[in-house]
């Protein structure tokens, strides 16, 4: 009862964030078919010969079988591979079967994997040890085919069914923290980067640098040539910085063309020289609009800010950068302008 109250725990939970991504449309609905169309990978220890031969020959008809020969091959295997199914004799003469279902449950890379365990009639204190600890499921010697293929056909329906729901949630994640055009974090997610980086800096002392780009005149662009070619340039606007700062730097678009470059342990001087750098990078070659082709000049302005202290904030550090952002467009555009002294 407890293993089936877990199991239904967790499915509903990652059902629910499923229907909630839907619902904001992050995510699309998807039909079952795909939990059983491939082949599964089971993964198998017994040390018994005839069993162990039942249970791939059976087995094999449906799915790709793995056969361990020792505890330490077994875990080198289940945690390496992805296995939709492990299945464990609880009675193996060399091995404690349900130290291995422990240590498979201990483990993050099988946390997640179905366990069949195979048992003796009558053994009850064991299945009832090994259904504690997170069991799934459990077959009786001697083993019947039919009951075998229904039992592993149940497990890896779960298992697909789970980490389809996970696979899902993570899309979602990313999906809310990223921006559909560019793929760049978006503003949510900079602003809770960034206040992390302040409380680093005010503990350090290190500086942090804010780089907030506006692309020249862009609504022209849009009202000239139209949405689509403004979604080019945005792209492209977008690989050219990313690909032009630090690994650890961030880069993300704060919406429309204004987008944003964190960059931690920086100091004034040598953001100027990166926002310089970009600026050129960016006026360098001109910017592909369509398939056709056609072609268009492109500059930024950039306005720079850097933590001063431990008791500045990240508005403050965002005004100051935006008001050096100002006065570059007011002083003629594709320029870059630190914050005032």
């Amino acid at each position: 009862m407890r293993s089936l109250v877990r199991l239904k725990m967790v499915t509903d939970e990652l059902r629910m964030r499923e229907a909630t991504g839907q619902r904001i449309g992050a995510l699309s609905a998807n039909g079952d078919s795909f939990l059983m169309s491939e082949p599964g990978r089971i993964l198998v220890i017994d040390d018994r010969p005839t069993s162990l031969r039942r249970i791939t020959e059976t087995l094999a008809n449906e799915h790709n079988v793995m056969v361990a020969e020792t505890q330490e091959e077994f875990m080198r295997l289940a945690a390496n591979d992805d296995f939709d199914l492990l299945i464990v004799s609880l009675t193996l003469q060399e091995y404690d079967g349900l130290r291995l279902c422990s240590q498979l449950r201990s483990l993050e890379a099988t946390r997640q994997t179905p366990v069949l365990a195979i048992v003796e009639e009558g053994d009850t204190a064991r299945l009832v040890r090994a259904l504690d600890m997170g069991v799934n499921d459990y077959l009786v010697r001697p083993i019947e085919r039919n009951e075998l293929v229904a039992r592993a056909r149940s497990q890896l329906r779960h298992k697909r069914y789970q980490d389809y729901l996970r696979d899902k949630f993570q899309q979602g994640l990313e999906l809310a923290i990223t921006d559909g055009l560019t793929g760049l974090y978006n503003r949510r997610y900079m602003e809770g980067h960034l206040a992390t980086l302040v409380d680093d800096a005010a503990n350090t002392g290190k500086s942090v640098a804010l780089l907030i780009f506006d692309i020249d005149y862009f609504k022209a662009v849009n009202d000239t040539y139209g949405h689509a070619a403004g979604d080019m340039v945005l792209k492209e606007f977008a690989e050219r910085i990313s690909g032009n700062v630090r690994s650890v730097d961030l880069a993300c678009r704060l919406g429309g063309e204004e987008f944003v470059v964190v960059m931690p342990d920086t100091d004034l001087a040598y953001a100027m020289t990166i926002a310089e750098r970009l600026r050129q990078c960016v006026a360098a070659k001109p910017f592909v609009l369509d398939e056709t082709g056609r072609t268009l000049d492109v500059t930024v302005s950039i306005g720079i800010g850097v933590t001063h202290g431990p008791h500045d904030t990240v508005a403050k550090l965002l005004e100051r950068a935006d008001q050096g952002l100002y006065r570059a467009k007011r002083d003629g555009r594709n320029r870059v302008v630190a914050e005032a002294a």
